[in-house]
């Protein structure tokens, strides 16, 4: 059995977008984000992590799954530049907030990431339903985060 290069190359570069994150995060959780006013809701970090892992594996199954099975699709190349786009804007979300700090525009780059994924499950629901939905979960966190983000904005 021959092994495609995308079971390769995209889990790759789904460890890449998640180490990136993770790296910016670093950079400014210590004394910075420790001493902002956060709501009572605000989930532990390693709530996070966990939550952040689990959405990282199903976005590459879905990536995955529409890479092998829809190629061919009219919209292939739109999909697949928007998940980048996508993975690009998730990982940056963390420079802009953790590294550089700037809380107000880490929220209108939450927004675009969130876009972007409401765009991809319109694009991706003609082609398949499952996958579409399956982007159900990424958003509803990503909110739940850009809900986060801007009260942390607003009490700081």
């Amino acid at each position: 059995m021959k092994i495609k290069l995308n079971y390769i190359v995209i889990p790759l570069f789904t460890i890449a977008v998640s180490t990136l994150g993770g790296y910016f995060t670093s950079q400014g959780v210590g004394d910075w984000y420790k001493e902002l006013i956060k709501p009572e809701w605000t989930p532990d970090g390693s709530v996070i992590g966990i939550i952040w892992t689990l959405l990282y594996i199903l976005v590459t199954a879905i990536v995955l799954v529409y890479w092998n099975k829809y190629r061919n699709e009219k919209n292939f190349n739109i999909v697949i530049g928007l998940f980048i786009v996508n993975a690009i804007l998730n990982a940056t979300w963390s420079f802009t907030f953790f590294t550089l700090n700037y809380i107000a525009l880490a929220l209108a780059h939450i927004v675009l990431l969130n876009l972007t994924t409401l765009v991809l499950i319109i694009l991706l629901w003609p082609t398949s339903r499952l996958l579409s939905l399956g982007l159900l979960p990424y958003i509803a966190w990503v909110t739940i985060a850009g809900t986060l983000n801007y009260f942390i904005w607003i009490l700081n």
